[in-house]
């Protein structure tokens, strides 16, 4: 029997090839298993009795009614995010989302 030896095309072309398998089984990996969670968000902020209301994160409350926005005068993609709960993850992300909502 004879032993074929490999050139050192197809040895290089072998290892290209692993390489590809192993970057292909670590992504599929990452995408599986890999990604965080989500943190849990500071605060929510709802529709209460037609105003914008501020809950805590795990919906405890309300902690403040905000008066001076009427959710009925609010986009209608808003409007239904309140109803949902819209989370907030920090201070600033509430300012801004408060701004947006117009106090």
């Amino acid at each position: 029997m004879e032993k074929k030896r490999i050139s050192g095309s197809s040895l290089y072309l072998l290892v290209l090839g692993v390489i590809a398998l192993l970057c292909l089984a670590g992504g599929v990996w990452w995408l599986m298993y890999g990604r965080t969670q989500n943190p849990a968000p500071m605060y929510l902020l709802k529709d209460n009795a037609g105003h914008v209301a501020l809950y805590s994160g795990d919906g405890s409350g309300p902690l403040a009614q905000y008066e001076e926005i009427y959710t009925r005068l609010l986009p209608e993609n808003d409007v239904l995010a309140l109803q949902q709960g819209v989370p907030v993850y920090s201070e600033t992300e509430l300012e801004k989302r408060l701004e947006d909502y117009g106090f």
